[in-house]
């Protein structure tokens, strides 16, 4: 799941992005949906898992695989999180065998945030049982707007589309979960043209592309430790009231299959 400090940043994004659309508002219920996932922090593009999606470039291209949310030959698991009778979280459990013992490792989730009755949030795991990629609808408009990619277990790259025009143009990059550099468009006309880098978890040096050659010609130093820790607005997103977010993961994501052996297998190291 994100933090709460991610799930703020994203949310002041979304805001954003959204005030350019004319007649949106943000529901209550929506507000609730978001804070209970954290968003996952935010809640997390192509066929196979939600329909009519989006997809980012680059490094997704190598992780993504529609056959994880691809319910055949899955075992199907439903979760109904606010009692409304209606499923809002799916569970895809794939074979394998682990220790000569065949058990089902989770493939997928599928999550609607916001109770609508269509997904938002689609969780990609590889044969491992470790999550590989996290895929978001912000805006339920049943597009895809964040992607968040993993590596061994921990994050290290995420693509926003801030506009909402199918392309990112916000990729943020991890090293040890940390935050190590940002790459935007800030014409947005999907070319990269600014470059933030960071130092310890702090704004360190800003590189512009102002002749349009693809790498930065002009560089600006962090002034001083009033920098922010990451240099978009600052505004203040509202405080969200949370919901219970533990049916979720009521389950475990590795179980002795019903038609293989009796016992479990043992829990996998940390990586």
């Amino acid at each position: 799941m994100f933090s709460a400090m991610f799930f703020n940043r994203c949310l002041a994004v979304l805001s954003r992005g959204l005030a350019r659309r004319p007649g949106f508002f943000l529901r209550p219920s929506l507000a609730v949906g978001l804070a209970g996932f954290g968003l996952a922090a935010f809640f997390l593009s192509f066929p196979g898992c939600a329909g009519s999606q989006k997809g980012g470039p680059g490094m997704l291209l190598a992780v993504r695989d529609d056959g994880r949310c691809d319910r055949a030959g899955k075992r199907l698991e439903e979760l109904d999180l606010n009692g409304d009778g209606k499923t809002d979280v799916w569970k895809l459990y794939s074979k394998t065998i682990e220790a000569g013992t065949q058990v089902s490792v989770l493939s997928c989730k599928e999550v609607d945030v916001n109770f609508d009755g269509r997904k938002d949030m689609w969780i990609h795991f590889d044969q491992s049982g470790d999550k590989v990629l996290e895929e978001f609808d912000l805006d339920f408009d049943g597009k895809i707007d964040l992607w968040v990619i993993y590596k061994g277990g921990k994050k290290v790259r995420e693509e926003m589309d801030t506009t909402f025009d199918g392309r990112p143009d916000l990729f943020r990059f991890y090293e040890g979960d940390k935050l190590v550099r940002i790459e935007r468009s800030s014409k947005q006309n999907g070319k990269i043209d600014t470059w933030e880098f960071y130092e310890g978890g702090k704004l360190d040096r800003i590189g512009y592309d102002t002749a349009g050659m693809g790498k930065p010609d002009r560089w600006d130093r962090a002034p001083d430790d009033s920098m922010p820790t990451e240099a978009t607005p600052t505004s203040k997103p509202p405080t969200l009231p949370r919901i219970d977010n533990s049916a979720v993961d009521k389950t475990s994501d590795k179980t002795p299959d019903q038609t293989g052996g009796d016992k479990a297998p043992g829990k996998k190291p940390n990586k």
